[in-house]
Parts: C-alpha cells; sequence; structure tokens
C-alpha cells in the first residue's frame, strides 16, 4: 500500500514535511530508491531525446557523407562551386598548384589541351580577300607563309528531321499477268504513329537516365516547335516496353538467376492508380545484381511489387541458388533454405556513424562508437589492399588477415550488450552488430563475396534520385515499365554502354526479329555482346 502511494504521490510532487516526518525509515529508504528509478529513467529519456535531436539536425543541415573528417567551409563551396573555381582563377590556363585551406589538399594541375579527336571538326578559316593582301610597305603582294590553328568546342542543340518514307510499288509488264510488288521497307516501331527509334529512345533517355519528367520533356519540346503532349510519350513508353524490350528483361533475367553470386535491395515508389488501393499506399521496387565481385557481366534488374513481403524475392529468385548478399531485412534471411546469405558491414557502420553524428565533434574520440569506426576501416583497408587479388587470394587473405579482426571486434562488444541501454543510439549499433554476425562473417566463406551491399544500394540511388522530381508512377504498366528500363539502362551503363546509343540500336533491330520462331538473335543485342556496334560504347574522354 506503502509503495502505491509513495509512487502516486512522488509523480506529482505533493508530500508535505509533516507527511515525510511520519514516514518510517524503511518506508524513507523505499521512496529514495523509487526516485533514484524514476531519475534515471528521466536522465535516460532526456539522452535519448537528445541523441534524436542531434541525429535529426544532422540529417537535416548536416554532410550525408559517412566519413568523420570535418571541412570548415565545405557547405559553401558546395553550394558556390562554379563562382568558387572561378574566382580562383586568372585565365582557363592558371591551373597552378597551390595549397586550399580549406580541403586541406592541393588542387591538381589540370590540362588546357583536352582531346577532341572523337568529335566531327568543322573548319572556318580565317583568310585576307584579295585586296588586302598587298603590303602596306613596299605594295608588293603578300602570300601565305604558315598557319595557326586552334581550336574550340561547340554546343549543337538537339534538332528534328522528318523521314519521309516514300515505298515504290512496281507492276508486271505483262498486262495479263496483273503481279505487283512493293519495295520492301523495316517494320514501324508503332503501327500508325511518328515515332521512331531514335525519338522513343530519346525520351526514355531523358527521363530514366538524366530524370527529366515527361512533363519538363513536353515544354522542352515545344520550345523546339514540336507539340508532344507527356500522354502520348508515356503510351510510346509503356508500348515499346511490353512489345519489345520486355524480350531482352527476360534474358538479362536468366543471366542474373544463372549466377551464383546475387545482391538485393529495395526502396519505396508510389503508384496513384492501383486496384484496391490508395494514391498514398506504398509500393516497392526491388533491385537485383549480380556480385560485385564475380567475373560475370554485371545485370542490374529492378522489379516493381505492391509490397514489401518476403514472398517477392522467393517468387523471382524461383529455383536459383547460391549466396545472397543484403542488409539486415528479414525477409531476405528467410530464404536462407535455398541460399546462403550474407551481410552488409555498411550498415553496421553506418548504426556506429549515427552515434557520432549525436554528438558534438569533439566528444567523439574515445566513445564506443569512435573505436568501432576504426575497426571497421581496418577491414575495409583491407578490402582496398584485396581489390585487384583473384577470389581465391581473396578469400585466404581475408581468413588471415580479416577474420582475427573481426573475432576481436564482436568479443569487444559481447559485455557491452548487457551494460547499454537498449533504446539508446549505441545501444541499438551494437545489438545490431551482434545480432547480424553471422550474416556480417558471411563474406570470409567465399572471395566473390562482397564485404557490404553498396553496390546494390548505387543501383538504387538512380532511380530514388528521379524519383524526387516524377515522384510517382501513374499506373502498375507504367511502374512494371519504369522497372524494365532502369533495368536496361542501368545494366547498359555498369557494362560501359551510351544508354541512348543503346536504346536505340534495341529499337530499331528488335522489331525486324518479331516474326521469328526463336529469340537467338537477342544474344547480339545483350550489353556484353561483341557484336554491338562501335557507337553503343561509352566514349572515353
Amino acid at each position: 500500500m506503502w509503495y502505491n502511494i509513495i509512487m502516486m504521490k512522488s509523480d506529482k510532487n505533493i508530500f508535505s514535511d509533516h507527511q515525510l516526518n511520519e514516514l518510517t525509515k524503511e518506508q524513507l529508504v523505499s521512496l529514495c530508491r523509487i526516485l533514484q528509478d524514476k531519475n534515471t529513467e528521466y536522465e535516460n529519456q532526456f539522452a535519448f531525446l537528445t541523441e534524436q535531436i542531434n541525429l535529426l539536425k544532422n540529417h537535416r543541415f548536416g554532410r550525408s557523407s559517412e566519413k568523420n573528417s570535418s571541412i570548415e567551409g565545405q557547405t559553401s563551396l558546395f553550394f558556390n562551386e562554379a563562382e568558387a573555381v572561378a574566382a580562383s582563377m586568372q585565365s582557363e590556363d592558371d591551373y597552378e598548384e597551390t595549397e586550399v585551406k580549406a580541403y586541406k589538399r592541393k588542387k591538381t594541375k589540370g590540362k588546357k589541351e583536352m582531346d577532341l579527336s572523337k568529335f566531327p571538326v568543322v573548319r572556318i578559316e580565317h583568310k585576307l580577300s584579295d585586296e588586302e593582301r598587298y603590303c602596306e610597305k613596299c605594295g608588293k603582294f603578300l602570300k601565305e607563309v604558315t598557319t595557326e590553328v586552334t581550336k574550340k568546342l561547340r554546343f549543337v542543340p538537339a534538332h528534328f528531321e522528318v523521314e519521309e518514307h516514300v515505298t515504290s510499288v512496281y507492276a508486271c509488264t505483262d498486262s495479263t499477268c496483273g503481279n505487283m510488288k512493293r519495295a520492301p521497307q523495316d517494320p514501324a516501331l508503332l503501327k500508325g504513329s511518328i515515332a521512331t527509334a531514335s525519338l522513343v529512345a530519346a525520351v526514355m533517355n531523358g527521363k530514366y537516365v538524366n530524370g527529366m519528367p515527361l512533363y519538363r520533356q513536353e515544354a522542352e519540346f515545344k520550345r523546339n516547335g514540336l507539340e508532344l503532349d507527356r500522354n502520348r510519350m508515356s503510351y510510346w513508353i509503356v508500348r515499346c516496353t511490353e512489345l519489345y524490350l520486355s524480350l531482352l528483361f527476360e534474358e538479362l533475367k536468366k543471366q542474373f538467376l544463372a549466377c551464383q553470386y546475387k545482391q538485393a535491395d529495395e526502396t519505396k515508389v508510389r503508384v496513384l492508380h492501383e486496384d484496391g488501393r490508395k494514391a498514398t499506399t506504398d509500393s516497392y521496387m526491388w533491385v537485383y545484381r549480380t556480385g560485385e565481385l564475380c567475373s560475370t557481366p554485371p545485370v542490374i534488374l529492378y522489379i516493381y511489387e505492391q509490397t514489401r513481403g518476403g514472398y517477392h524475392p522467393r517468387n523471382f529468385l524461383g529455383d536459383s541458388t547460391g549466396y545472397l548478399t543484403t542488409d539486415g531485412y528479414q525477409a531476405y534471411h528467410s530464404l536462407e533454405d535455398k541460399f546462403t546469405v550474407t551481410g552488409c558491414m555498411s550498415h553496421c557502420r553506418r548504426k556506429f556513424i549515427d552515434c557520432l553524428k549525436a554528438l558534438p565533434e569533439k566528444q567523439h574520440k574515445g566513445t564506443i562508437a569512435f573505436e568501432a569506426k576504426k575497426r571497421i576501416a581496418m577491414l575495409y583497408q583491407i578490402e582496398d589492399i584485396l581489390k585487384e587479388k583473384s577470389s581465391e587470394e581473396r578469400y585466404e587473405e581475408r581468413l588471415r588477415q580479416s577474420k582475427p579482426i573481426l573475432d576481436a571486434f564482436f568479443e569487444w562488444l559481447e559485455p557491452m550488450k548487457s551494460q547499454s541501454d537498449s533504446n539508446s543510439l549505441i545501444g541499438k549499433a551494437i545489438r545490431y552488430a551482434l545480432n547480424q554476425r553471422k550474416y556480417l562473417e558471411g563474406y570470409l566463406l567465399d572471395g566473390n563475396i562482397p564485404i557490404d551491399n553498396n553496390a546494390s544500394e548505387r543501383a538504387v540511388k538512380p532511380f530514388v534520385m528521379h524519383r524526387k522530381a516524377w515522384l510517382f508512377c501513374n499506373t502498375p504498366n507504367g511502374a512494371d515499365a519504369s522497372g524494365i528500363i532502369y533495368s536496361i539502362v542501368e545494366t547498359a551503363k555498369a557494362n560501359g554502354l551510351h544508354p541512348y546509343n543503346y536504346l536505340t540500336h534495341l529499337l530499331e533491330n528488335i522489331p525486324k526479329h518479331m516474326s521469328d520462331t526463336n529469340l537467338n538473335f537477342l544474344q547480339e543485342l545483350l550489353p556484353w555482346s561483341a557484336s554491338l556496334p562501335y557507337k553503343c560504347r561509352v566514349k572515353n574522354v
């Protein structure tokens, strides 16, 4: 009874001096213990809220980089990059090696002459007229003795050309025969449409490579004198994807499933018109890619699904087996009956970095998070050294160098699990690392397994950045088409191809084979095919 009274009154702080004098020694001791517990609870709550506020402020105003180095004046340089660089240069060839204190490093000496040999040349000659070629001193005719050549780079804006197809029809000269013959031509991309491979590829490239929504492209086309509305462009994208690009996507999927090393991630996408779902309901774009370190050509696939349920990766991956590198999401761990699931050290490191972000930088050294970050950095330094090694050498060196560091890291964290507040950032970081230990150590099993899932996160990034511009997909069909196009352009980029030229090549060639009984022709159109024309490959500067 006294315990209930003390709890009620201690919360309301209504004990009078007379009431306190009436309490026995045991009751006073109980009251002190209760008040100490309440004080500890409030201190933990205050520390938790302080961490959350500092972390949110860092997410809102701080740098997104996980590096812990401090760079004074970096924010202003990011926002005024052009002005800052221009102010430091007196002329275009003023690239003298000077120390920049804000960065604490030296600017590299640039080269004025760029390699312009890969671009077409428009020769512009500057000559004197016949009347001007007389000497002002003696009046004799001047002869040309040499030329001076300077090169400048011109930008030619996009322009449109109308393809006018004139098909000749022939008739037999024998009037009794009546036979007629039409000159052959390539099948139309879309029957009855003005769309060509180059135009549709440009629209796709604008949205899925450069992140330009269709309404912005519509405005740009209008400024160039072409009335091309976004509904028509959207129809072109979806229809060409369904008819042609989906065939190549299925071939890429086969190549991906055959690879023993896989990585996966997922991100949100909003679809406005889905049956039985509100427009504000989140759907998901699942991203799968071949292992970053394996020798097979990179394949990156984007699959639209309505939910984040674990049955989606199970259905997509089917009967394939091997190694699967992911973050700590439980849906992937449910695939351990088919895959050896390995974890992401980058996610583990991020938990400790969040702890540092919640503290003033001068308090970082000496903390558990700072020490954990240093230990994980040692693992990444080893990976940098082994980057160019074979998978066998990488496997052996990881066991020799990385395994002792990992074992010591988890043994060091183990006693701290019970000592830290489970609701604090450091408590969550410690528990995440220890709970994920089996998966974080997984990369030691094979030299082709990456230490983290950063490759998948990099594959997600273009989609996330573009999503900020176009915000949502209109229909599930549009989301499916977007996934297929992202798969093709990102796989093309990963294989060193020019996305626009590659899309144009696909849309020019796949329609020619639509009547074929087999799809063997797709092998020559895969992003790593040696049969692709040179124009599809990125021209290195």
